[in-house]
């Protein structure tokens, strides 16, 4: 990844709809959207120039040669071959109540939209809302649209009352001008589809006919159908786990038990696609089966990340509250750009990863700790039905949080267990440990017990907890770390706070609420997580997007939001940064996502600096990296003759530079020096780097 390069981790296993055209099958996820031409896979998002993740609705044009997609938050995206036009009418419209785009029907120039909050029209020539239709159910009520079909110049809507009925040529504004047939209110109609040469609709139970001003009941069906296609004069039907065809007017099941979910599904002669709500897209060809998805995690639901060695691991534990009731096989590993699943025979409700003594350990929530390396659990009585919520590896001591126990704090030494009791630690609930540079436990505790963080010495057998009078803004702490001045960090439910000595612990132990501009920042406001990367740098996730400070709190750097960066949702629920590659991981509400930032972890000297890219030339976009640097080192940026154009300070072991000098111009061709030291001078290194435009 480029500095200041996104990127999507969606799971796309969750398919729900599916449009084709120009030879491709397009498929959207619950989170997210891809293309599938020639068993060529291709991710469509944000860096394609996308709204959003949250489809509900997907349609290809083929006089325009565009793909049209609706998201749940009432965005629509006209992606052409060469660009991509967004239209926010409806996701602008100021009304607290859903605005899901959930079907396209298209006429002409024209496309008619059903939306949660009725009708709208969609004039292709200007690419903008021209009409909303709104209040035409019964009595001029407003209704929620699901499904539109167009039959011989009317317009029909399945909407929440039932089926809605209008000629084109007639004022849509006025619902008396709109028919409603009382009788579909009662078999919840799911979409209207044309059968032979009249039209029909598809319930949960039963096939409906129109006959001349009310619809009949055509058939029962053998079970409750998901999609219905018709494709040269064939009529399919799509259930949970079946292909039907009618013919003769029987159906019968035509491919069976061959996936799991079915949500969409398109039939081209022989072949089918078919979005499956756990398997994402299946090809099945004359008897073949294939899963065809991109890589990436299990799932969307993500309940913890931990990052070993340059390796993301994430899992999808349920709730640690109903662990036992719940069964989430194995976790997801991204490393070298790539996702991969993994299990664990007989290991489940997996919830974390650490190394101890250069081996790893994974954690569950019900069933303990397990020696991945050795390939087995830890047989301690104490870890019958444990659920382990965290774990922290010292040198001599692998410590972890044993929630809803007796003895919520463990310490295993590679062959022996001992615990600290939940009347000495004062809490039942701990879920996340912190250290402090002296080995000080820091424990996020459950705000059902008092407040949400406690501290631990186990040098000085020394236990404190935080209470009302502590200076936390509330007793809901929602994430905890440590940065490298050893200042303990809290994100609360009602803002930040921060102890100044982790290693410290002491009755009168204040925490202070941090400042920035002569305010306090995010006074009584939600922040769920927080991060340090390379340099120190705070970063900071809430309810209203991702946020990043210098060291010190001098300058915002950052504020990424859903409408300005890749971000697929303002709420940000965990962050967790990669020393290795500079890499940001951001869970968000809608999925994860990472940034590259221009840090990386401290180095002790300057052991392996590069220059990227050397030279610069006129095909590159960005900033001039330079890495492996002694940490946080001064950086000079020079001529050849030693005049310095430009000075700054490495974010841990990584600087980037704009090219452009203290006096505002920018560098020209020709050759420049590039001087680092560090604080006291004794690590130095002198490089150079061409510019060639």
């Amino acid at each position: 990844m480029a500095v200041g390069s996104w990127e999507s981790h969606f799971s796309y296993a969750e398919g729900r709809f599916l449009a084709t055209g120009s030879g491709t099958i397009f498929c959207a996820a619950a989170h997210g959207l891809f293309s599938v031409k020639d068993d060529v896979l291709e991710v469509i998002d944000k860096n394609k120039g996308l709204s959003g993740v949250s489809v509900s609705a997907l349609n290809f044009l083929e006089e325009q040669q565009a793909l049209l997609i609706g998201y749940e938050d009432g965005i629509i995206d006209i992606v052409y071959t060469d660009h991509v036009v967004s239209i926010q009418t409806v996701s602008n419209i100021e009304m607290i109540i859903s605005k899901s785009i959930n079907d396209f029907v298209q006429k002409g120039n024209y496309i008619y939209l059903a939306t949660d909050m009725g009708i709208a029209l969609l004039d292709l020539m200007t690419e903008e809302i021209s009409d909303f239709y709104s209040e035409i159910g019964p009595d001029g009520s407003v209704v929620s649209v699901q499904d539109l079909f167009l039959y011989n110049d009317s317009l029909f809507a399945i909407s929440n009352e039932g089926i809605l009925a209008a000629q084109l040529n007639k004022n849509l504004f006025d619902f008396n001008n709109w028919e409603f047939y009382q009788e579909t209110s009662i078999h919840k109609p799911v979409r209207i589809f044309k059968f032979s040469n009249d039209i029909a609709v598809l319930s949960e139970d039963y096939l409906l006919k129109k006959s001349s001003d009310i619809w009949d009941t055509l058939m029962v069906l053998p079970e409750a159908m998901n999609q219905v296609t018709s494709i040269d004069q064939n009529t399919y039907f799509l259930s949970d786990q079946a292909v039907y065809k009618m013919t003769d007017g029987v159906i019968a099941p035509l491919i069976k038990d061959r996936f799991k979910s079915g949500h969409d599904l398109i039939v081209n002669g022989e072949v089918f696609w078919i979005a499956d709500g756990d398997l994402g897209l299946i090809n099945i060809t004359k008897g073949k089966d294939q899963q065809v998805i991109p890589n990436g995690p299990m799932y969307n639901d993500i309940s913890g990340m931990d990052i070993i060695n340059g390796a993301l691991y994430v899992f999808h534990a349920p709730d640690p509250d109903s662990s036992h009731t719940e069964t989430i096989e194995g976790y997801s590993k991204f490393i070298k750009d790539q996702w991969e699943v993994q299990r664990v025979e007989g290991f489940n409700n997996i919830s974390g990863i650490t190394q101890f003594k250069g081996k790893l350990f994974l954690s569950s929530y019900g069933q303990g700790i397990y020696d991945f390396e050795g390939e087995k659990l830890l047989s301690y009585p104490e870890f019958n039905n444990a659920t382990i919520t965290d774990m922290y590896s010292q040198d001599d001591f692998l410590w972890f949080t044993n929630y809803m126990s007796q003895k919520p704090l463990g310490c295993f030494d590679g062959e022996s267990l001992s615990f600290i009791s939940s009347t000495q630690l004062g809490t039942t609930t701990p879920l996340y440990i912190a250290e402090s540079s002296e080995n000080v436990l820091w424990i996020k505790n459950s705000s059902t017990e008092r407040f949400g963080v406690i501290a631990f010495d186990p040098s000085k057998n020394l236990f404190w907890q935080a209470n009302s009078s502590s200076g936390i803004p509330s007793k809901t702490i929602n994430d905890i770390k440590v940065n490298r001045d050893d200042e303990l960090w809290m994100a609360t439910k009602l803002g930040l706070a921060y102890f100044s000595d982790a290693s410290l612990i002491s009755e009168e132990e204040q925490a202070y609420v941090p400042y920035f501009e002569g305010k306090i920042l995010f006074e009584n406001e939600e922040v769920n997580a927080l991060a340090f990367d390379g340099g120190d740098r705070l970063w900071l996730g809430g309810e209203r997007g991702l946020w990043a400070f210098s060291k010190a709190l001098q300058t915002q750097i950052h504020h990424f939001t859903y409408k300005n960066s890749f971000l697929p949702s303002n709420i940000i629920l965990e962050l967790a940064y990669d020393g290795e590659s500079g890499a940001l991981y951001i869970l968000t509400e809608e999925g994860l996502v990472s940034y590259k930032t221009n840090s990386l972890a401290p180095l002790l000297s300057n052991s392996q600096v590069t220059i990227y890219p050397n030279p610069v030339t006129t095909n590159y976009v960005g900033d001039l990296i330079i890495s492996g640097v002694v940490g946080d080192a001064m950086i000079k940026f020079a001529t050849i003759d030693g005049t310095i154009l430009y000075e700054t300070r490495a974010n841990g072991s990584m600087v980037s530079w704009d090219l452009i000098k203290f006096n505002g111009d920018r560098l020209l061709n020709g050759v420049y020096l590039v001087f680092v030291t560090d604080m006291d001078g004794s690590e130095k290194w002198i490089g150079k780097f061409a510019i060639i435009r």
